[in-house]
Order: C-alpha cells, then structure tokens, then sequence
C-alpha cells in the first residue's frame, strides 16, 4: 500500500474549503448587490413610500414688494382689458341695430323714389296731355287775342306752349305779341331750352 504524505491529504480538504469560501463570498456579494439597489431606488426610478416618522414641513413663498405691485398692475391691465372687450361687444351690436336700421331705411327710400318716379311720370303725362290741348286752344285762337293773352303769361309757359303749336300759328300770334317777349320767346325757341329758374 502506497504511503500519502500529509499534503497529499490536506489538499482535498483545502481545495473543498477554499471552493466553498467563494461560494459564501459570491452569496455574499449578491445579497450586497440587492441590499444595494434597495437603498437606492432613486437609481432605477422608483420611489418609495415616505415613512410614516419623517415630518413634513410646507414653507410658503414669501414674494418680494417689487412682485406684489407686479402681481396687481397686472389684475388691473386684466380688468381694463375685460372692460375694453366688454364695451367693444356693445359697440358692435349697436352698430348692427345701425345698420339693420339704416338698411331698413335706405329700402323705405327707395320704395318712395319708385312712387315718385311713377307719379312725376302720371302728372309730366298729365301736364303733357294738357299742353297740348292748350296749344291747341291757341292755335284756334285769333292771333289778336291769342297775343293778348300770352303776353301776360311767363315765358317758360309760352315757350312750352310754342314747342307744342303749329309753326305759321305761332309765326302769326309772335307778330301780334309785344316785341319784347317775342324776342324772348323766340331766343327760347333758338337755344331749345328753358329759361334758367331764379
């Protein structure tokens, strides 16, 4: 039987011994690890519980003068400026009830000037339509009395009964009339149009 020396024995024995030192030393650095990261929960982003024995203080901000003045010329620009909107609102309906009533007024306006329109036109259809019997009345006239008559009359009328005569009637009437308003009357003639209104 082979002889062992004392080495030859020990070594298994401190072979197992050192194996299992690392073993403990490697379970011992792990529990680290997760001992680690548990008191540092800030490094993965979560965040614990406050525990229930710390006291919390709340401290408020005390603002400076210079801040408060700030804080209160700002509210007033904020009022004056709600006023301002406010006022620019009725400004606007008012204008819209303006012109609402300036539109219903210029329709009135217009729905007047129609009946008007048609009436001058029924009454300058009138005056015509009389004109002309009167010129007609006229030229039927002895030229004597018919001069008599036209002198006394304005010139526009006997203008505007002229235009509507026979030219040798009135040729002969223009004879027996006062020579002056003949030359009126017959410049009238002339220029086609009425005397201007004074």
């Amino acid at each position: 039987m082979k002889k062992f020396g004392l080495t030859t024995m020990l070594l298994p024995l401190l072979c197992g011994g050192f194996v299992l030192l690392c073993g403990a030393n490697a379970y011992a650095a792990e529990d680290r690890g997760i001992s680690q990261l548990d008191a540092a929960p800030q490094a993965r982003g979560d965040l614990l519980p406050t525990p229930e024995n710390v006291s919390l203080e709340s401290s408020r901000r005390l603002f400076s003068e210079a801040e408060i003045k700030l804080l209160q010329e700002l509210d007033i620009r904020r009022i004056e400026l709600e006023r301002r909107e406010q006022a620019l609102r009725v400004r606007e309906k008012l204008a819209d009830l303006a012109e609402a009533e300036l539109k219903d007024r210029v329709e009135k306006m217009n729905e007047l000037q129609k009946q008007l329109t048609v009436l001058l036109k029924n009454l300058s259809n009138k005056e015509e339509a009389e004109l002309v019997q009167l010129a007609k009345i006229y030229e039927e006239m002895r030229p004597n009395n018919a001069a008599i008559v036209l002198n006394k009359l304005d010139d526009n009328i006997v203008f505007d009964l002229f235009k509507r005569m026979n030219r040798k009637d009135t040729a002969k009437i223009m004879e027996k009339m006062d020579p002056i308003k003949a030359r009126r009357i017959s410049k009238m003639l002339a220029e086609k149009s009425d005397l201007p209104q004074f």
